[in-house]
């Protein structure tokens, strides 16, 4: 197991299996975590795309074209082109400085980053927490909030957040501290809830789902746009309509695509081999209005061809300009428990990738208010 700062406080989120669905290895993902003052370290796990998938055949609708000079919004995206984001851990108590690190090697400043926050009463249950504020001054703030409590590994069930039981201790302060910070800010509520067996049924997310974004309605929060997100894992497609909370309550359509390689015997896949097939499949099946975000992606070595990683990303530019619907993408820059690294290192690795993060396409405009 890689060693991680002892005191990374943001996570991604927890996978839970019961047995019988458990076909296929599970990537665990370590991130650090806190509760009433204490941090400590937690196990995650998630999907596998255990081979190279084909694309789905049958010719998907052409976007509808818009006028590039249009000003981006927060729920709709730049009109053209799409936002070049990043996870990253936390260096000690500072994601600005683990961001600032990572920003100087790529040459660019991100327009979007990824936190995770849990739905607690302590610190990791605040929006927004530590340095994000200054963060999200120049950028845009992903927040995934997770149905947990970290400190005591429980988790929320979505039945209550519909019910109303946590609105005064968590649900209103919240939406209170983001309409006071009153810039744009994306939010996800339980991103991959079609892992998540012990947190409730799909029409009790949807109620839960639902809820929180009211609450905020409620409470007059203008400046957020609501991030609704799967694996992307097709072999899961089959659960995802059930989870939708429908296109009110919805502005951003979210996966997380990952070519895994040889961290888990898999396929190699090209990069447009790993973010294409579910785009496909929400096009297909009536989401090609909304904007897609890859909140999370990345690659692993080939260790045949020790340029490849680089060459994998190479291609993301290209690859974007012919899947225009892809309106932001997220590297998750990090290493999991079983050791599958998609940082930024390696042979030609981050040249590649800052090469693409210098192509117009990837350089919009950010949005100036919740509109």
């Amino acid at each position: 197991m890689p060693a991680a700062s002892p005191r990374k406080h943001a996570r991604p989120r927890t996978r839970r299996w019961s047995g019988k669905r458990i076909l296929i290895p599970v990537a665990a993902l370590i991130m650090l975590v806190g509760g009433g003052g204490a941090l400590y370290f937690r196990a995650e796990v998630g999907p596998l795309f255990t081979s190279a998938r084909p694309l789905e055949t049958g010719r998907v609708p052409a976007p509808p074209k818009g006028d590039c000079a249009a000003a981006p919004t927060l729920k709709q995206g730049p009109a053209c082109g799409a936002w070049f984001g990043v996870y990253v851990p936390p260096r000690g108590d500072s994601l600005l400085a683990s961001l600032d690190a990572l920003e100087g090697g790529v040459g660019r400043r991100f327009d979007i980053v990824f936190a995770y926050h849990d739905m607690s009463t302590t610190e990791n249950g605040r929006l927004l927490r530590g340095d994000e504020p200054e963060i999200g001054r120049d950028r845009l703030l992903l927040l995934g909030w997770e149905s947990e409590l970290w400190d005591s590994g429980r988790n929320v069930p979505w039945r209550d957040i519909a019910s109303g039981a946590v609105d005064r201790t968590v649900i209103d302060p919240q939406a209170q501290r983001i309409k006071e910070y009153g810039r744009p800010v994306l939010i996800g509520f339980d991103g991959e809830m079609e892992l998540r067996e012990d947190s409730g049924s799909p029409e009790e997310y949807v109620a839960a789902y639902r809820h929180i974004v009211d609450r905020f309605r409620a409470l007059g929060v203008d400046n957020v746009a609501w991030v609704w997100g799967v694996t992307g894992y097709l072999d899961y497609r089959d659960q995802w309509k059930a989870f939708y909370p429908g296109d009110t309550y919805v502005d951003w359509i979210s996966y997380d695509p990952y070519n895994f390689a040889r961290c888990r015997n898999a396929g190699w896949q090209t990069f447009e081999e790993t973010v294409r097939p579910a785009h496909d499949w929400f096009v297909r099946n009536g989401f090609g209005d909304k904007p897609f975000v890859i909140s999370e992606y990345g690659t692993e070595t080939d260790p045949d061809r020790p340029g490849a990683r680089g060459e994998w990303y190479n291609e993301v530019p290209e690859v974007l300009k012919r899947l225009p619907r892809i309106k932001a993408v997220l590297q998750w820059n990090a290493v999991d428990a079983a050791g599958c690294d998609f940082r930024l290192e390696g042979p030609g690795v981050l040249p590649a990738f800052s090469e693409a993060g210098r192509d117009p396409y990837l350089n919009q405009d950010l949005p100036k208010s919740g509109s």
